[in-house]
């Protein structure tokens, strides 16, 4: 080996090597997923008496909780024994029926059903829990049986 190569050799490895870099990004995502809880409680109504022509209005609250900005609907079934559409009513261990009703208003004239144009809708969640009134009529036209009386309603939340 020449002297000249063997410099060159020992020059080479006396020469510190250049550190590379290389550089890149990472995204960091989350993807928030429209989420909402639904509670009821149950609408009970108390009757003084069977008098005819008796009116008894009781209310009760449902709880939604939506993630913020999700957009919701709630929709009440006619029950489990619909006499025709909206128009509820709760039956008796011995068959005997009371009419009611539910609405989304406290003056009870906007029937709560299923769909649009008879469901709660156009409300957003705030992340935060939100009360949402339910209101309830009983008309007695006639002499009723006594007893206790039972409708169960579903109660559906669409977001």
């Amino acid at each position: 080996m020449s002297a000249i190569g063997i410099a060159g050799g020992l020059m080479a490895a006396g020469t510190p090597a250049l550190a590379g870099q290389a550089t890149n990004t990472v995204d960091a995502k989350v993807t928030v997923v429209s989420g909402c809880s639904l509670q009821t409680s149950d609408l009970m109504f108390v009757a003084p008496n069977p008098l005819i022509g008796l009116i008894i209005d009781s209310s009760t609250n449902l709880t939604v909780k939506c993630t913020p900005n999700t957009d919701y609907s709630i929709d009440i079934d006619d029950g489990a024994q619909p006499q025709a559409t909206n128009k509820r009513r709760m039956i008796s261990a011995g068959g005997a029926t009371i009419p009611y009703n539910v609405y989304f208003n406290a003056a009870r004239t906007a029937v709560w059903g299923k769909g649009a144009g008879k469901n709660f809708a156009g409300n957003s969640g705030t992340g935060a829990a939100q009360s949402i009134p339910v209101y309830g009529r009983v008309t007695i036209a006639a002499l009723i049986p006594a007893g206790g009386y039972k409708d169960t309603l579903t109660v559906t939340l669409n977001f």
